[in-house]
């Protein structure tokens, strides 16, 4: 299998589209459809760097545009995919391992056997018409050079897409990026098993913060427990791990030396990103007993994240969840509380909140498969800034909670 995209809703997602195949180049969307890094070149963050073509047809392969730095590497990771390479500015040569002579001279025979033109030379970078001649030819090979093609536009830069248009005149252009986003909505199961991981991982860097945090440590001695008890739990993963954490400590956010003291709330708000997927969830303590009003304060939003919850169902719109939590707000008191959303999506991005999003204007129908954070955050200036949140995978049945640890206001210190 190919990265984590489903083929038949792909193929409903073009149809109804009106486009004959997706083609991607933002590095994320390589790595959804391909299961492998783009390479260097995406670094850069332009068109250009590697391609990925996915046909409407399910009878074609998934077509690769990659540097030729990463070739080998994606046909081992694509083997069933169709991979034409381009060259980027890293020079490589083969060499014949227990072959006698000069090193210079066994180096220059192994460039010469790569049979490239005498003029050959390498960009600064990469080449844009050089990667889109090598698109070109997938899309003839498919059948594609003349088809109108849908193009992840929230990304590509506008000088790249005009370069593009005119590189290929005879294809029709489309914006792709509402089709890739709701074909990534659904998730696969190995997706939903790494945003799972990504819980698991998480919670294991709570548990630490919460029994070894103390008062007198700074902002960044407590995300160090996060952290610790994440690498701790993460220890044998193949995956790689990465954390990044929204804290903040003090009734008014305090800066990065200052040292916690009793009657401190601390929001956690923490990301776990699994395998290049980012898992979303938080919790919120105090240094000591709360206040009365931090109490309070928690005790709504955990009714308002009920009141959500169950509306969090299939074939109810976020929309409408928006407005159920939205009027429970305002139920207990806080009618002018105005939250652009209570969650979104999660899987990989460049940021933990993907599309679609649990917000008023949403027309989104909630669809089993789908994993959303759901998040009820009240941040109050002088008295905390709590955010209660927990990562859901949407079934049949209804919400299934990927988070283990009590949703109360706990005490730490």
């Amino acid at each position: 299998m190919t990265g984590f995209v489903d083929r038949q809703r792909a193929a409903h997602l073009m149809e109804s589209a009106g486009i004959g195949a997706l083609v991607l180049s933002a590095p994320e969307a390589f790595h959804h459809a391909t299961g492998a890094w783009i390479g260097p070149a995406g670094l850069f963050r332009r068109a250009g760097g590697g391609f990925v073509v996915i046909p409407a047809r399910q009878d074609l392969p998934i077509g690769i545009v990659v540097a030729d730095f990463n070739v080998a590497q994606l046909r081992l990771a694509a083997a069933e995919a169709t991979v034409r390479s381009h060259p980027i500015w890293i020079e490589t040569a083969p060499l014949e391992t227990g072959a006698h002579g000069l090193l210079a001279e066994r180096i220059e025979a192994g460039l010469a056997s790569l049979g490239r033109a005498p003029d050959f030379s390498r960009p600064a970078t990469f080449d844009l018409a050089g990667s889109v001649n090598q698109l070109r030819a997938l899309l003839d090979d498919f059948g594609l050079a003349r088809a109108t093609l849908g193009v992840d536009l929230d990304f590509i830069p506008a000088a790249d897409f005009t370069a593009i248009q005119a590189l290929l005149p005879h294809c029709l252009f489309a914006d792709g990026s509402p089709v890739l986003d709701r074909l990534r909505a659904i998730k696969t199961q190995r997706e939903i098993d790494l945003l799972q991981q990504g819980i698991i991982l998480s919670e294991a860097g709570l548990e630490r913060l919460q029994v070894d945090a103390m008062a007198g440590m700074r902002q960044a001695d407590l995300v160090a427990l996060y952290r610790k008890g994440v690498a701790e739990a993460a220890a044998g993963l193949s995956h790689p791990v990465a954390t990044a954490e929204y804290v903040t400590l003090g009734a008014r956010a305090k800066g990065a030396d200052a040292r916690a003291v009793a009657g401190d709330p601390l929001k956690c708000d923490m990301v776990c990103t699994v395998g290049g997927y980012a898992s979303d969830m938080s919790r919120n303590f105090i240094f000591g007993p709360p206040s009365a009003d931090q109490a309070e304060l928690h005790a709504l939003a955990e009714r308002a994240f009920e009141d959500g919850l169950a509306a969090l169902v299939p074939g109810n719109s976020l929309a409408h969840v928006h407005r159920v939590t939205t009027e429970s707000l305002a139920r207990q008191g806080l009618r002018s509380y105005r939250r652009g959303h209570f969650g979104h999506s999660v899987g990989q991005s460049v940021f933990s909140e993907q599309w679609p999003f649990i917000a008023a204007d949403s027309d989104v129908v909630i669809e089993a498969g789908m994993v959303l954070a759901f998040e009820i955050p009240l941040y109050i200036d002088g008295l905390a800034s709590f955010n209660l949140e927990d990562q859901f995978l949407i079934t049949a049945d209804g919400p299934v909670a990927m988070n283990r640890l009590p949703r109360r206001l706990e005490t730490i210190g």
